[in-house]
């Protein structure tokens, strides 16, 4: 039986106290560095592991077995993915869990960025989690996956939960999103209304109003630009007029696209 506890006060063993379950672990650590020792005089493996093996039992006798697992951070990795790569079981002795191997087989998660695992006597193993933070969508060429501030895909994570986040595209756009979208989230009522982003050329993006408008912003100082757009928009509410495209790559000046609509050629009736 398997059992995750988000965050709750390490227990001691019912029939120990601190102090004694303390100086059997010091015991514990003394043998385990004797048999280091005796190891390096030529002990066989199968023998040390034997002795080690039994060193571990002598420990979870005295009290320390794993009682609770404590977890910091963890906010969209679900229960089960976590138990899953954790693969403990309760009253294992706590000297015989391999902290290196469950921080490898947590740091596979796909929404782990960081994490940190400590062992805490007499029966806890502790874990603090830095999960990944979503910024975008990317989209590829048949779906869309979500991606960090770094550009890396976050493995694992369903995107249609994610559905309010913006569009990136393009070449080399992951990498690149994050200083893009912060610029923009300057002017937070503009922002509102973006739907994705578009990187060109990898020089440059086009951003997308939930409308369908397209605004062409410049290679250099993207924000100054999508500010002046703001103070117009304001003024103006030209984001809101029957317009394609709002280009604003040439400094001082925006050049606007009527939409027109195509015609097609009907049918009788």
């Amino acid at each position: 039986m398997r059992r995750l506890i988000g965050w709750i006060t390490p227990k001691t063993a019912a029939h120990a106290s601190p102090a004694n379950w303390w100086r059997r672990a010091k015991m514990l650590m003394l043998a385990s560095a004797g048999l280091g020792l005796i190891t390096t005089a030529g002990m066989a493996y199968a023998e040390r592991d034997r002795v080690i093996a039994e060193l571990h039992q002598l420990g979870a006798e005295a009290g320390l077995k794993l009682r609770h697992i404590q977890v910091r951070g963890r906010s969209h990795i679900s229960k089960d993915t976590l138990l899953a790569a954790l693969d403990l079981q309760l009253d294992a002795p706590i000297f015989s869990i391999n902290l290196q191997d469950l921080h490898n087989r947590v740091s596979q998660i796909g929404w782990v960025k960081n994490v940190i695992i400590e062992r805490r006597l007499p029966g806890t193993i502790h874990i603090v989690l830095d999960e990944r933070v979503p910024v975008a969508l990317l989209q590829n060429d048949t779906d869309h996956q979500l991606i960090d501030a770094t550009g890396a895909i976050i493995e694992g994570a369903d995107p249609r939960d994610f559905t309010h986040l913006k569009v990136v595209a393009g070449d080399n756009a992951a990498a690149n999103a994050a200083p893009i979208l912060a610029a923009l989230k300057t002017e937070p009522e503009l922002f509102s209304e973006v739907w994705a982003i578009s990187f060109r050329s990898e020089r440059r993006w086009d951003v997308y109003l939930k409308n369908g408008m397209e605004i062409r912003l410049p290679e250099s100082d993207p924000i100054s630009a999508w500010s002046r757009l703001a103070v117009i928009d304001r003024e103006k509410a030209i984001t809101n007029r029957d317009l394609a495209v709002i280009d604003l790559r040439t400094p001082k000046q925006l050049i606007v696209e009527p939409n027109i609509p195509v015609r097609g050629k009907g049918s009788k009736t």
